[in-house]
């Protein structure tokens, strides 16, 4: 009896773990699909005026992820336009990025991803690549064509564009909110032959980029992150080749010629995080002025540059202080007809003074000078700018309101004795929002702007007047709202312009949803276009699945 008793038992626990088991592959067999799309149709027309953009356009978004077994994730991005627009790239784009676990992630079709901030990070590639991340471990590389060529205009003149390829390599060990680092690697080479025309174009580029950037962590509150970079740029790929000159360089990765340059790059940030109430960050960076990457659309070169941004809470949380310092100069070679230096400040500050009443305020400064030594090309501007803002929450008309009431000053002076009569600007400005929400979800919101800008050859005024209804049906699911406003500008003669907008969005609930608005806008002056009416429109439909 106790052997049949031990043989039910294993038999139980065994019956038990297969069924476990088989959950758990029935759990691992399950295909995820997550989805969204979003597809927009526009309408626009106008009379008195030029078109200031298509008629109609329609344009969609979908995105779509497979999970796997828990294991394989499968993104999947289509972008469609009926406009068909080229610039660097073609608007019709489709790509993949499937992540394998938690640590592999693989791309193909059209991508972007990030490296360093002085390497890679802000093209948009059409390839492949793979991002390997086990545990402390990394090693990425992606490859693919970073821009399309575009034929040259000669009609406006407008220069063409090759195709470009590019691909990049990254090697790093570390923890990333630790202590780490990083080893980056970018190239990007222009095709010479994808650009037919003989004519108003541009000379076609090559550029090798490599770093190295890392994080190390100070102790419990400190932590120092930087990077380390050197560009090699040639912008005319047909140059005389420079076969004498010795370059560590394989010339498999980059050939110099007669328009190369080789030239550094380097940042440093300290963070110091002593307390929950107050904090302060340190930065530097020094770029060289024969630095370039193409990995990304625009970054400036020769500069220095020093930064500290230090922030501040008090009275439990209630009151916090954040500001930002900044220092930069140029003509690092002293190769330029002068030096510029440039002041940016900036200091915000916010006050919960009760739960009903609170104050923002921020002043920001910019400076700008040049110590050229001809007067009328001395440039030395200045520009101030100050906003305080009061806020009061209160129940009153039945229901909530928020009243906000922004006053703003800017003034920017130029020093320049030559020029200063024609850039010199000074604009004040009141701006009076009042929101009014009943328990019915009937809304008022009425705004009043006024602004006045001074210079010396003219002054401006503008007057804004502003109300907006809204309220919601059918249990919170159809959203509608409609606007009235009217601007008075006034330069020399006075000009109206009255804008009328209706917004709707219903809730198709599982379905997604559905929202439309139209705009009217009709304006009323003086000059060459004294009289013209404007109608846009827009149908968009979204739904995740």
């Amino acid at each position: 009896m106790k052997r049949y008793l031990q043989v039910g038992i294993i038999a139980c626990l065994v019956n038990g773990f297969l069924h476990v088991q088989a959950q758990e592959e029935t759990k691992k067999s399950k295909i995820d699909f997550k989805a969204s799309a979003t597809l927009t149709s526009n309408f626009y027309s106008s009379s008195g005026i030029d078109p200031r953009q298509p008629s109609n356009m329609q344009y969609g978004i979908v995105r779509a992820s497979v999970m796997l077994w828990d294991m394989v994730e499968l993104p999947f991005e289509f972008y469609f336009t009926t406009g068909q627009t080229r610039f660097q790239q073609p608007f019709n784009q489709f790509g993949v990025s499937p992540k394998v676990s938690n640590w592999l992630t693989l791309h193909a079709g059209y991508f972007s991803t990030r490296f360093s901030d002085l390497t890679f990070g802000d093209l948009r590639l059409l390839g492949g690549g793979f991002e390997l991340t086990p545990g402390n471990f990394r090693l990425k590389a992606v490859y693919g064509r970073s821009r399309q060529a575009i034929e040259p205009d000669k009609v406006s003149f407008a220069p063409g564009v090759y195709s470009q390829n590019a691909y990049a390599l990254s090697l790093g060990y570390g923890n990333l909110s630790k202590s780490y680092f990083n080893v980056n690697l970018f190239h990007a080479k222009d095709d010479s032959a994808s650009v037919k025309s003989d004519s108003i174009r541009v000379m076609p580029a090559e550029n090798l980029v490599t770093s190295i950037d890392f994080g190390i962590k100070l102790g419990k509150y400190v932590s120092l992150n930087g990077e380390g970079a050197v560009s090699a740029f040639s912008s005319n790929l047909n140059s005389d080749a420079l076969d004498n000159v010795k370059v560590n360089v394989p010339r498999f990765l980059f050939t110099p010629n007669a328009s190369s340059r080789i030239d550094g790059a380097g940042k440093l940030s300290l963070d110091l995080n002593p307390s929950a109430y107050w904090s302060v960050s340190l930065g530097a960076r020094w770029i060289g002025p024969g630095f370039n990457t193409l990995g990304y659309a625009l970054m400036p070169n020769d500069l220095l540059e020093y930064t500290i941004s230090p922030k501040i809470r008090l009275f439990q949380n209630k009151f916090m202080l954040r500001a930002r310092l900044g220092v930069r100069y140029n003509n690092l070679r002293d190769n330029r007809l002068a030096t510029t230096s440039r002041l940016t400040g900036m200091v915000s500050a916010t006050y919960q003074v009760t739960k009903i009443f609170g104050i923002d305020g921020t002043y920001s400064k910019n400076q700008i000078e040049s110590g050229h030594k001809i007067d009328t090309l001395r440039i030395s501007n200045v520009f101030d700018s100050y906003t305080l803002t009061p806020r009061l929450m209160f129940n009153a008309l039945g229901g909530t309101n928020n009243l906000m009431l922004t006053v703003n000053y800017q003034n920017s002076t130029d020093k320049n004795a030559y020029t200063q009569n024609l850039n010199t600007v000074k604009t004040s400005g009141v701006n009076l929002i009042h929101i009014l929400t009943l328990p019915s979800s009937l809304s008022f919101s009425t705004t009043v702007l006024s602004n006045k800008t001074d210079m010396d050859i003219y002054s401006s005024k503008i007057a804004h007047v502003s109300e907006t209804i809204g309220k919601r049906f059918f249990k919170d699911r159809l959203n509608a709202s409609a606007s009235l406003g009217v601007n008075w500008v006034k330069v020399k003669d006075q000009s109206t312009q009255l804008v009328f907008r209706i917004n709707a969005s219903y809730s198709l609930k599982k379905f997604g949803s559905l929202s439309f608005f139209i705009t009217n806008n009709s304006y009323r002056g003086y000059g060459v276009i004294n009289q013209y009416n404007e109608i846009y429109g827009n149908l968009q439909y979204n739904i995740n699945f």
